[in-house]
């Protein structure tokens, strides 16, 4: 298989949720982590620089919350901001129009677009309840929040994303929401 990579409009879509223009110990920071500042977005970055990008904003943006929780919030930032973004403006009114039932059955496409690698797997547990498993998962917080944003999307209410199992780098959550 092909190293795991992120695409740059991902990794864009991360960095815009710290300031700009970034202050020096920011460009430092990430510039340990590969990601130069005075250069143009790579096309794609290895899965670890992704994994170390989500740590940072998350630890940066919120300090006051545990690793996990921050993770939890940067996700669902994500998901406002991408957004806003070429790519994300277009999928946000596809998910209004399809509704949370074909939103998850297009998850697998859905993260096929930020990288190389994602797979899932959805299981309906009932009317609005389902399992939804990751192949390969770096951060588990972060998904969390990212699956929450986007059934959010749908304009449905009282989502609840939970951690179900892990096993190596699979995944799996429940997702629900009223009815």
């Amino acid at each position: 298989m092909a190293e795991k990579v992120v695409f740059e409009h991902t990794m864009d879509s991360i960095l815009r949720l710290l300031e700009r223009p970034a202050p020096p110990e920011q460009v430092a920071a990430l510039d340990a982590l590969g990601i130069d500042l005075s250069k143009p977005l790579l096309p794609a970055y290895p899965v670890a620089v992704h994994a170390a990008l989500i740590d940072y904003v998350a630890r940066h943006r919120r300090p006051d919350l545990a690793l996990d929780e921050a993770q939890i919030d940067l996700g669902l930032a994500f998901i406002a901001t991408y957004n806003q973004t070429l790519m994300g403006r277009p999928l946000k009114a596809l998910l209004w129009t399809i509704g949370p039932h074909r939103t998850l059955e297009r998850m697998n496409r859905t993260f096929r677009t930020a990288n190389n690698f994602t797979e899932t797997r959805l299981e309906r547990l009932g009317p609005t309840r389902y399992s939804l498993w990751f192949n390969f998962v770096s951060r588990p917080g972060y998904y969390q929040g990212l699956v929450h944003g986007t059934v959010a999307q749908c304009g449905v209410k009282g989502i609840e994303v939970q951690f179900s199992s892990r096993q190596g780098d699979e995944v799996t959550y429940d997702v629900s929401w009223q009815p």
